[in-house]
């Protein structure tokens, strides 16, 4: 099966409650990330891409945007699944 990624034609921000009913079950690739004030969560970011277990697209997603908007755009940047489970895919280190 192919692994296909989406991009948000005319992405805004969206808070985390949105982000959930609208990309349920699905992994997003985040900027403009907003965290809560203790920063133990993202509150809510800018989703421009989303997948179906297709992690290794959304990192190469993600470097072509950091290449591509500068690298400040790593500090506010992330690829988490939205569903019952927390999986923060946080980007960082050796994935991007």
């Amino acid at each position: 099966m192919e692994k296909r990624i989406y991009e948000i034609k005319k992405p805004v921000y969206l808070t985390k409650d949105k982000i959930r009913k609208k990309y349920w079950d699905k992994q997003v690739l985040l900027t403009n990330v907003q965290m809560t004030p203790d920063f133990s969560r993202i509150d809510g970011g800018i989703v421009r891409y989303y997948a179906t277990d297709a992690k290794d697209e959304l990192y190469k997603k993600l470097k072509e945007l950091r290449n591509t908007m500068g690298e400040d755009v790593i500090g506010s940047c992330g690829i988490e699944y939205v569903g019952n489970i927390y999986l923060n895919l946080y980007a960082g280190g050796d994935n991007v």
